[in-house]
């Protein structure tokens, strides 16, 4: 049977399309631009909240779609709104009790905002990116009071740091209704609303641009992209990437630290 050509790649960030020292190399740079100009669109599809892709994007010179907090979130090349989906508001009050009484560390995504599990800790990209953040709107909150303010609106995700076992507190978590558990490394723990994920994003973005998933490239290494590289007509596993990415995927490329995802556009998308 003939392959239908590519018309849509979405790629993973960390660990894919970024190299270990966390750039996108030139090769990989020149492999998006190659693709766009063959008309073929090229999409981001992560764990991180759209503006912190957005604002990483910017240092290349790049606009693209992006498929943000694992599908939650789907928005254009200027962040308008595509897609959402939310946590019920009794799963996320049962998840932040959960984790307070555990005492985990924890972000929580919520509507343009984080709010960290304690007052002294702090989201990375508030460090590095907090005025621009800022200037997109975007709030950082700290501490279970506000953390419990957060909620009453929509939450996106939450992330669970690794300061306590994680395997006790999948097992606590685990038992509440109106949420999926997923990983983007063994350190931590994504608490996704039920039925969010990756796949489900990156078939609401190629929904929008009119583009079947037979004709849709995506590139991952983590658990959290399995339902993206399922999905899609193209699934490429890094060979950086998890046994279980390997096996869920079509292909196989090379890794982050060879430009593996060059290398799958040229072989797959670039023919």
């Amino acid at each position: 049977m003939t392959q239908l050509p590519v018309r849509l790649i979405a790629t993973d960030i960390d660990g894919t399309l970024l190299n270990r020292q966390g750039v996108i190399s030139e090769r990989n740079l020149r492999a998006i631009h190659a693709a766009r100009e063959r008309g073929i669109l090229v999409a981001i599809a992560s764990g991180r909240f759209p503006e912190n892709v957005f604002v990483l994007l910017e240092r290349y010179g790049l606009r693209l779609p992006i498929i943000g907090e694992n599908g939650a979130r789907v928005t254009d090349e200027a962040l308008r709104l595509l897609s959402e989906r939310v946590m019920a508001p009794k799963a996320a009050e049962e998840t932040l009790e959960t984790l307070i009484s555990l005492g985990s560390d924890y972000f929580i995504f919520g509507d343009r905002a984080i709010c960290t599990s304690t007052d002294g800790m702090v989201h990375h990209s508030e460090l590095s990116q907090g005025e621009r953040m800022k200037e997109l709107g975007f709030r950082y909150y700290h501490g279970p009071k506000e953390a419990r303010e957060l909620i009453q609106g929509s939450v996106h995700k939450f992330f669970v740091c690794d300061n306590k076992p994680l395997a006790q507190v999948r097992q606590a978590l685990q038992r509440i209704p109106g949420i999926d558990l997923t990983q983007s490394s063994a350190r931590n723990i994504e608490i996704m609303p039920s039925g969010v994920d990756k796949g489900r994003g990156v078939a609401d973005l190629a929904n929008a641009l009119g583009i079947p998933m037979e004709q849709v490239m995506t590139l991952g290494d983590e658990s959290n992209d399995i339902p993206m590289l399922r999905a899609a007509g193209y699934g490429v596993a890094m060979g950086n990437g998890s046994e279980e990415a390997k096996r869920a995927a079509r292909f196989v490329t090379d890794t982050n630290a060879n430009d593996g995802f060059a290398k799958a556009i040229e072989k797959y998308a670039l023919i």
